[in-house]
């Protein structure tokens, strides 16, 4: 037995159980595993890099001019005068511009705020203050309904309080109109409450009839006024009002009459016709009395029928107030309990990239006001001053490098769009290697294109930030220059897009089934990953390869 322990026969069989036992627990082990290469949706930072080639030259000077008319504001520097990358050397007016770009930042942290609230939901104290708002409503709407039903009732009251004087007031008339007609006038009739009634004293013939006529209608009249005496209700009340005063006014009238046919009398004694005026105008008075009396009540009751229409009418708003009220508390108290749906989120989103697209519109508009130095050097020429009136693309600043070289580099027309002056590049130079990093600022981009190999390009300059001795004229340059930037962004590996006619696809994993979801990109990193504006959420799984 030990002989055979000892043989290579033996070690080359463990050997072979080893092995195998290893490939059966790796295949175990492999066969557990998803068949995909995910990972998830992340936040982070991302910039844009657009990446040339070019090669060191001799700098050169550098013309600058407003991008835009205006009126000089401020003048900073003169010919001789050493400048700093990013120095401010001249300004436009520029107050309203900078006021609406403070005004746009506002509005932005406005509707970021808004949006932390949306996502966050609604606190409870916030809930308390909706629901303190139904309640005084709720106060609202009782104090409301007590209130129109004071005033109806004060209304009734009022109203019934002119109505209860009527009937007298009816009865008063009556009496006054009976004593004028058949006591005071008694002395100057014979026949008096027949049909044919005659004066007792001669006048005119015309006047006479007319007279005589009249007092045979009078005990018509008084008879009808006595019949609206008869209490009725407030509408019939209203009624006998208005014909009480047509009596009256009828034997008002007659009186008038009678006095004329006394002065026109002529074989009447002094006495009697002094008298009879005096029984006359005695009559009259009372009715005339009675009259305005009744007038009064009449346009007392108007006034107050009038008063009471208007109390209620603005008592009913006042409720109808506080009932729409009570429904739109009730209501934006049960939206906040809902709390925030992704539509309102996504609303909201939306309303943020208008806002800083806003926010970016008119920062670029203030930036045209303002001559910034693209580069370290000397100011070599400076033909402007403040209060003048600037043309804009005019040139009036030039500077020349306080540097010996900078660098000369051709962008392909497919990337003209991302680069713009004083972006931002980091530069390495073949002599050196990739370790060694100089900084660089776009400072010009000629308008014309350049053919290359069939290529249209357009040839752009760039300058150091910093001067080094180690820069020659004639290096190789390697430039990336940084584009663009966003903060705190959705972002993907771009391998996981998938282009499909004019969309963008991303494959994501839900338990074990994997779905196709469109999606709108933005940037594009320099560092393989790419910006996610609509269509994914952080943390979602998204689908790399399949292993």
């Amino acid at each position: 037995m030990k002989r055979f322990l000892k043989k290579p026969i033996f070690w080359i069989l463990i050997g072979a159980v080893i092995f195998a036992g290893y490939g059966v627990f790796a295949y175990v082990k492999s066969s557990s595993k998803s068949p995909y290469e995910t990972e998830a949706v992340r936040r982070a930072d991302i910039t844009q890099e657009v990446s040339v080639t070019g090669r060191i030259k001799p700098a050169e000077s550098v013309d600058l001019a407003f991008e835009k008319s205006g009126k000089v504001a401020s003048v900073n520097i003169k010919v001789g005068d050493k400048v700093v990358v990013g120095q401010v050397l001249a300004s436009l007016t520029n107050a309203d511009l900078a006021a609406q770009v403070a005004q746009a930042q506002a509005s932005l942290n406005k509707e970021r705020i808004k949006l932390e609230e949306l996502k966050i939901g609604t606190r409870a104290e916030d809930l308390q203050v909706y629901q303190t708002a139904v309640n005084n409503a709720e106060n609202a709407l009782t104090d409301a309904k007590t209130n129109l039903q004071n005033i109806e009732s004060k209304a009734v009251a009022d109203l019934n309080n002119l109505y209860d004087g009527i009937n007298s007031l009816l009865s008063d008339s009556y009496i006054e109109a009976d004593d004028a007609i058949n006591k005071q006038i008694d002395e100057l009739f014979s026949n008096d409450n027949t049909s044919s009634p005659q004066l007792t004293f001669y006048s005119g013939s015309q006047i006479k009839a007319d007279v005589e006529w009249q007092r045979a209608q009078m005990t018509g009249e008084l008879a009808q006024l006595k019949l609206e005496v008869v209490p009725v209700d407030q509408n019939g009340l209203d009624a006998a009002l208005k014909q009480t005063r047509s009596h009256l006014v009828v034997i008002r009238d007659f009186l008038t009459t009678l006095g004329e046919a006394v002065n026109q009398a002529s074989a009447l004694s002094q006495t009697n016709a002094t008298n009879y005026r005096y029984y006359i105008n005695t009559g009259r008075t009372n009715v005339v009395s009675s009259i305005t009396s009744i007038d009064s009540k009449i346009q007392a009751i108007l006034v107050q029928k009038s008063t009471n229409h208007n109390s209620m009418a603005t008592a009913q708003a006042s409720l109808n107030t506080a009932e729409n009220s009570l429904a739109t508390a009730q209501d934006q108290l049960a939206l906040k309990q809902a709390g925030s749906t992704d539509e309102e989120i996504k609303s909201q989103e939306a309303q943020i990239k208008y806002a800083q697209a806003n926010l970016d519109n008119y920062r670029a508009q203030l930036a045209k006001t303002i001559i910034t130095s693209p580069l370290a050097g000397v100011v070599t020429k400076q033909d402007i001053k403040i209060g003048e009136i600037i043309n804009a693309n005019t040139t009036l600043i030039s500077l020349m490098s306080a540097s010996q070289f900078e660098i000369e580099a051709n962008i392909p027309e497919a990337d003209m769009a991302k680069v713009k002056i004083n972006d931002r590049a980091r530069v390495t130079l073949d002599t050196y290697g990739s370790d060694v990093i100089f900084e660089a600022l776009v400072v010009s981009i000629e308008p014309a294109e350049t053919i290359i190999e069939g290529v249209a390009t357009y040839k752009a300059r760039f300058q150091f930030i910093k001067e080094d001795g180690r820069i020659k004229s004639g290096m190789t340059a390697n430039i990336d220059i940084e584009t663009a930037a966003r903060t705190n962004v959705l972002i993907v590996p771009q391998r996981a897009i998938i282009t499909q006619g004019d969309d963008k696809i991303v494959k994501i994993l839900q338990g074990e089934e994997v779905r196709e979801v469109k999606v709108i990109v933005g940037l594009r990193g320099a560092d393989g990953n790419t910006e996610i504006l609509e269509g994914l959420k952080e943390g979602d799984k998204i689908v790399i390869s399949t292993k």
